[in-house]
Protein backbone atom coordinates (compact mmCIF):
# COMPACT_ATOMS: atom_id res chain seq x y z
CA UNK A 1 0.00 0.00 0.00
CA UNK A 2 1.24 3.55 -0.89
CA UNK A 3 2.12 5.79 1.79
CA UNK A 4 -1.11 8.27 0.17
CA UNK A 5 -3.29 4.49 0.24
CA UNK A 6 -2.08 4.03 3.85
CA UNK A 7 -3.38 7.63 4.55
CA UNK A 8 -6.73 7.29 3.09
CA UNK A 9 -7.53 3.93 4.82
CA UNK A 10 -6.49 5.53 7.99
CA UNK A 11 -8.89 8.07 7.45
CA UNK A 12 -11.96 5.56 6.21
CA UNK A 13 -11.28 3.77 9.58
CA UNK A 14 -11.30 6.92 11.58
CA UNK A 15 -14.58 7.48 9.68
CA UNK A 16 -15.64 4.35 10.50
CA UNK A 17 -15.33 4.47 14.20
CA UNK A 18 -16.70 8.15 14.53
CA UNK A 19 -19.74 7.04 12.77
CA UNK A 20 -20.06 3.65 14.82
CA UNK A 21 -19.77 5.87 17.78
CA UNK A 22 -22.87 8.05 16.79
CA UNK A 23 -24.68 5.30 15.36
CA UNK A 24 -24.65 3.22 18.18
CA UNK A 25 -23.85 5.42 21.04
CA UNK A 26 -24.36 8.99 20.43
CA UNK A 27 -24.42 10.59 23.43
CA UNK A 28 -21.19 9.11 24.69
CA UNK A 29 -19.62 11.25 22.19
CA UNK A 30 -21.75 14.22 22.58
CA UNK A 31 -20.82 13.83 26.22
CA UNK A 32 -16.87 13.77 25.35
CA UNK A 33 -17.17 16.86 23.50
CA UNK A 34 -19.31 18.77 25.53
CA UNK A 35 -22.25 19.39 23.81
CA UNK A 36 -25.72 18.45 25.16
CA UNK A 37 -27.25 15.16 25.05
CA UNK A 38 -29.99 14.81 22.46
CA UNK A 39 -32.83 12.08 21.45
CA UNK A 40 -32.91 13.25 17.76
CA UNK A 41 -32.35 10.89 14.96
CA UNK A 42 -29.76 13.53 13.32
CA UNK A 43 -27.13 12.15 15.19
CA UNK A 44 -27.53 9.08 14.08
CA UNK A 45 -27.80 9.96 10.50
CA UNK A 46 -24.65 11.40 10.94
CA UNK A 47 -22.93 7.90 11.88
CA UNK A 48 -24.77 6.37 9.06
CA UNK A 49 -23.62 8.95 6.40
CA UNK A 50 -19.66 8.91 7.88
CA UNK A 51 -19.84 5.05 7.61
CA UNK A 52 -21.25 5.30 4.24
CA UNK A 53 -18.26 7.86 3.55
CA UNK A 54 -15.94 5.57 5.04
CA UNK A 55 -16.58 2.87 2.96
CA UNK A 56 -15.97 5.15 -0.05
CA UNK A 57 -12.70 5.79 0.88
CA UNK A 58 -11.81 2.17 1.31
CA UNK A 59 -12.89 1.25 -1.48
CA UNK A 60 -10.87 3.90 -3.18
CA UNK A 61 -7.81 2.35 -1.43
CA UNK A 62 -8.36 -0.81 -2.91
CA UNK A 63 -8.66 0.33 -6.09
CA UNK A 64 -5.70 3.13 -6.12
CA UNK A 65 -7.80 5.45 -7.35
CA UNK A 66 -5.93 8.18 -7.15
CA UNK A 67 -8.20 11.16 -7.90
CA UNK A 68 -10.47 10.36 -4.71
CA UNK A 69 -7.10 10.73 -3.19
CA UNK A 70 -6.69 14.07 -4.71
CA UNK A 71 -10.25 15.11 -3.84
CA UNK A 72 -10.39 14.03 -0.24
CA UNK A 73 -6.99 15.63 0.75
CA UNK A 74 -8.89 19.17 -0.60
CA UNK A 75 -11.56 18.53 0.64
CA UNK A 76 -10.41 17.82 4.30
CA UNK A 77 -7.93 20.65 4.44
CA UNK A 78 -10.66 23.34 3.94
CA UNK A 79 -12.97 21.36 6.54
CA UNK A 80 -11.01 23.95 9.27
CA UNK A 81 -12.65 26.66 7.28
CA UNK A 82 -16.34 26.00 7.74
CA UNK A 83 -15.44 24.89 11.12
CA UNK A 84 -13.72 27.77 12.22
CA UNK A 85 -16.75 30.00 11.13
CA UNK A 86 -19.23 27.86 12.74
CA UNK A 87 -17.23 28.27 15.86
CA UNK A 88 -16.99 32.15 15.32
CA UNK A 89 -20.59 32.62 14.33
CA UNK A 90 -21.44 30.55 17.67
CA UNK A 91 -23.19 28.12 15.52
CA UNK A 92 -20.96 24.81 16.77
CA UNK A 93 -18.76 24.28 19.91
CA UNK A 94 -15.33 25.54 19.60
CA UNK A 95 -14.05 21.45 20.75
CA UNK A 96 -15.09 20.73 17.54
CA UNK A 97 -12.24 22.47 15.94
CA UNK A 98 -10.04 19.61 17.07
CA UNK A 99 -11.84 17.40 14.70
CA UNK A 100 -11.29 20.22 11.92
CA UNK A 101 -7.76 19.94 12.83
CA UNK A 102 -7.40 15.87 12.59
CA UNK A 103 -9.70 16.41 9.06
CA UNK A 104 -6.83 19.34 8.56
CA UNK A 105 -3.70 17.02 9.41
CA UNK A 106 -5.30 14.42 7.35
CA UNK A 107 -5.68 15.86 4.32
CA UNK A 108 -2.09 17.54 4.65
CA UNK A 109 -0.51 13.81 5.21
CA UNK A 110 -2.71 12.86 1.97
CA UNK A 111 -1.52 15.63 0.23
CA UNK A 112 2.17 15.51 1.24
CA UNK A 113 2.34 11.74 0.61
CA UNK A 114 0.99 12.13 -3.25
CA UNK A 115 3.35 14.79 -3.86
CA UNK A 116 6.17 12.66 -2.93
CA UNK A 117 4.88 9.59 -5.28
CA UNK A 118 4.33 12.34 -7.87
CA UNK A 119 1.09 11.72 -8.44
CA UNK A 120 -0.08 15.08 -7.20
Amino acid sequence: MTPSAKSVFYFGIYLTLVGLTLLFIPNLFLSLIGVENTSEIWIRLAGILLIALSVYYIVAVKHQLSIIFKVTAFIRCTIIIFFSVFVYLEMMEPVMLIFGAIDFAGGVWTYLAMKKEGIW
